[in-house]
C-alpha cells in the first residue's frame, strides 16, 4: 500500500492543529494556567486544574487528537501501533511546551491528558477496525468440501459443487474488495 498520500493528509493535519493549537489567537484566552504550565508538578495536582472547563472545551481537545491517533495507527505497520500511541502523546506534549511561554496561550495538564486520550481512542478505532476486516476476511476463507481431498476421480454430488463453486466466486469477489496482500499486510 502507498502510504505517500496518506502521509501528505497526516502532514496537513498537523499543520492544521498547530495553527489552532499554537497559532495566533484572535479570541481574548482566560484560564486558569499556573506559571509554568505543564512543566509545573503543582499544575497537576492543583484542584482548579481538573474542576475548571468546559464539558465543549473537554470534548473539543478528544475529538481534536482523534484523526491523529487514527492517522498515526494508519501510517505506522500494523504490529507497531503502540508507537501510535506514543506519537499522540508526543505531539500533544510538544504543543503543551510550546504554549508555555505564550501570553495567548494556555498549557494545562488536562489539555494534555484529553488529547492524548483522543488520540488513543483513534489508535483504537483502526485496532477494531483492522479486527473486524479481518475476521470477516476469516469467515469469507474458501471452505474445501470433503470431496475434493479424495481426488478427481471420486464421485461428487452436484449440490456439492454448486455451493463449493459459489464459495469460491464469493471468497474471490471477498479478496477483491479487500485489495492486494500487501494491502492485508499493511
Amino acid at each position: 500500500m502507498d502510504r505517500r498520500p496518506l502521509g501528505l493528509v497526516a502532514a496537513a493535519y498537523a499543520a492544521l492543529v498547530l495553527w489552532v493549537t499554537v497559532g495566533p489567537a484572535p479570541w481574548r484566552t482566560t484560564g486558569n494556567q499556573l506559571d509554568g504550565g505543564i512543566l509545573n508538578l503543582d499544575a497537576w495536582t492543583a484542584q482548579v486544574t481538573w474542576t475548571t472547563g468546559y464539558l465543549a472545551e473537554i470534548a473539543f481537545n478528544v475529538a481534536l487528537f482523534i484523526p491523529v491517533g487514527v492517522l498515526a495507527a494508519l501510517l505506522l505497520p500494523r504490529r507497531a501501533w503502540p508507537l501510535a500511541l506514543l506519537v499522540g502523546f508526543a505531539f500533544t506534549t510538544v504543543i503543551e511546551l510550546i504554549q508555555v511561554p505564550e501570553p495567548d496561550r494556555i498549557s494545562d495538564p488536562r489539555d494534555l491528558v484529553m488529547n492524548t486520550a483522543g488520540a488513543v481512542l483513534g489508535v483504537v478505532l483502526v485496532q477494531a477496525a483492522r479486527m473486524v476486516r479481518r475476521a470477516g476476511a476469516v469467515a469469507a476463507s474458501e471452505v474445501i468440501p470433503p470431496t475434493a481431498a479424495l481426488g478427481p476421480d471420486a464421485p461428487v454430488d452436484a449440490g456439492a459443487v454448486a455451493v463449493a463453486g459459489a464459495s469460491r466466486h464469493d471468497h474471490e469477489r471477498v479478496l477483491a474488495a479487500m485489495g492486494s496482500s500487501a494491502d492485508r499486510a499493511a
